[in-house]
């Protein structure tokens, strides 16, 4: 009897432990982090799947997936060109977390896995520094060049975001605004909004010249095919009329 209370025991503890285990199986998505912490211990982190033993460990997953991050600087907020002029930008930032154990770990440990896994709390940690690389950007530019070479810009940009985020990476950006800031947005009495007014006038003033110039030479071309014959004409009569003359003038002579 002993005996079958012994083996009894036994299996009864492999089944709690079979259990337990089973429980304490963890699977994660291809697109997250298992991080594993025990109390005191260095925090391990698993792809996959993993062991987390209740009331020993503690485990926490981390979104790997892209996350969107819009920064949108308008009116008196709008972007400073190196010529004064302001701009109006929308920026949009793709970030993500590598699916490395590295940049895991600095993510749990700078940000925490549970405002990692949202969004608006990456948009809030993350945007003032977007913002600061596309003012930076910006103010290295003329406004003409800023238009004229988008891809350089956010070439610029991405220069000046650099590699510190947290952890995060910056995978990319996109430019879905960037124009001129209206006038009634600038700011006579600043510096900065002063020259840019400055240069705006000068700018529409030299464009409405050139328009000028290229409606009047193409006036001038529309009239030129009706033209040509008018003087062809006259050139023709006049000439008509001087032989006229030389006959008139030849036969006095010869009475």
């Amino acid at each position: 009897m002993p005996i079958l209370l012994a083996i009894a025991g036994a299996a009864a503890a492999c089944l709690v432990s079979a259990g337990v285990l089973l429980t304490s199986y963890r699977r994660v998505g291809p697109g997250e982090a298992l991080l594993i912490e025990k109390g005191g211990g260095a925090t391990r982190v698993r792809f996959g799947s993993g062991l987390v033993l209740p009331m020993v460990q503690r485990g926490e997953v981390l979104d790997l997936s892209v996350r969107k991050v819009v920064v949108e600087r308008r009116g008196k907020q709008g972007l400073s060109c190196r010529d004064g002029i302001r701009v109006d930008v929308r920026g949009t930032f793709l970030v993500k977390v590598e699916r490395e154990e590295e940049a895991v770990l600095r993510v749990a440990r700078e940000v925490g896995c549970a405002r990692a896994n949202r969004p608006e709390e990456v948009q809030a940690l993350l945007e003032e520094r977007f913002a600061c690389a596309l003012a930076n950007a910006a103010s290295t530019f003329n406004f003409d060049e800023l238009l004229a070479d988008r891809s350089l810009f956010i070439d610029h940009v991405m220069m000046e975001v650099g590699n510190e985020l947290l952890g995060f990476k910056l995978e990319r950006m996109s430019l879905g605004r960037l124009e001129q800031t209206p006038l009634d947005q600038l700011d006579p009495t600043n510096v900065v909004d002063a020259q840019g007014i400055l240069k705006l006038t000068e700018r529409t003033t030299r464009l409405a010249l050139e328009t000028s110039g290229q409606m009047r030479q193409q006036r001038e071309t529309v009239q030129a095919p009706w033209e040509a014959p008018r003087r062809e004409g006259e050139a023709r009569e006049a000439e008509l009329e001087r032989e006229v003359e030389r006959a008139l003038a030849e036969r006095v002579g010869s009475n």
